[in-house]
């Protein structure tokens, strides 16, 4: 049986440390780790001292796990953003050989100005010239096949349901992809005129799949390219 008297014989320096560290709001596992004694005898300690499940304790205890969450959502943030920073880096080690190269560059001006600089890389136009520019830039440079790495969403207004058969025969063809990749999205906004365009095909929007980072590679490498360009003819150093 524990008692006051048996704890001064034995043990009551390490009595005290346990004492302490419960009221610095260590938990009992983090007790055990520090004086080597078991779980049982810290529960039968801090019950005789009181200090079992005290609001205090439980203030100490929560504020403890609040602080742990921030340091490990903290040290995760770093992680990923030194992952991140070195798949770039990778990234315009290997594409180096293409800075010269007009359509290399030429596909980095595409997705700069009508690129999603948001988390997925994604690329939208009204003109299939420049959808197609830009699935070309992607495989020949990223070696991404529009049939397997690629999604394809459809932008119609809704007033142009009627055309919808013709619209996606019509990126069918041009992309040379089959019908059923294509997904369609409404537009429910009204249109400003009522002029009937014949040759209306909607917007379309091509996602790459699987590539969270490609839009910051491609930035990044559009980036280093610019420079250059403002070096020779801008002046800037």
């Amino acid at each position: 049986m524990i008692n006051k008297s048996s704890i001064r014989r034995k043990s009551k320096q390490v009595f005290q440390k346990v004492i302490e560290l419960r009221k610095e709001g260590f938990s009992y596992g983090e007790i055990k780790k520090e004086t080597g004694i078991a779980k049982s005898t810290i529960n039968n300690w801090l019950t005789l001292a009181g200090l079992t499940l005290s609001k205090e304790h439980l203030k100490i205890q929560a504020k403890k796990r609040v602080e742990n969450h921030k340091i490990a959502t903290e040290a995760s943030k770093i992680t990923r953003l030194r992952k991140k920073e070195a798949e770039i880096q990778k990234t315009i080690g290997s594409c180096k050989k293409y800075f010269n190269d007009p359509f290399f560059n030429y596909g980095l001006a595409l997705f700069e100005a009508e690129g999603s600089k948001e988390t997925a890389c994604r690329f939208s136009n009204s003109d299939f010239r420049l959808i197609e520019a830009f699935i070309m830039f992607m495989e020949k440079y990223f070696f991404l096949k529009r049939r397997e790495n690629m999604t394809f969403r459809l932008y119609i207004h809704e007033s142009r349901k009627k055309d919808l058969e013709r619209i996606i025969i019509f990126w069918a063809q041009k992309l040379q992809i089959p019908k059923n990749q294509f997904r369609v999205s409404w537009k429910k906004n009204k249109l400003k005129t009522k002029r009937w365009n014949l040759n209306y095909v909607g917007q379309m929007s091509v996602t790459i799949k699987g590539e969270k980072v490609l839009g910051s590679k491609m930035m990044a490498i559009s980036g280093i390219i610019l420079k250059k360009y403002q070096k020779n003819y801008c002046g800037v150093v």
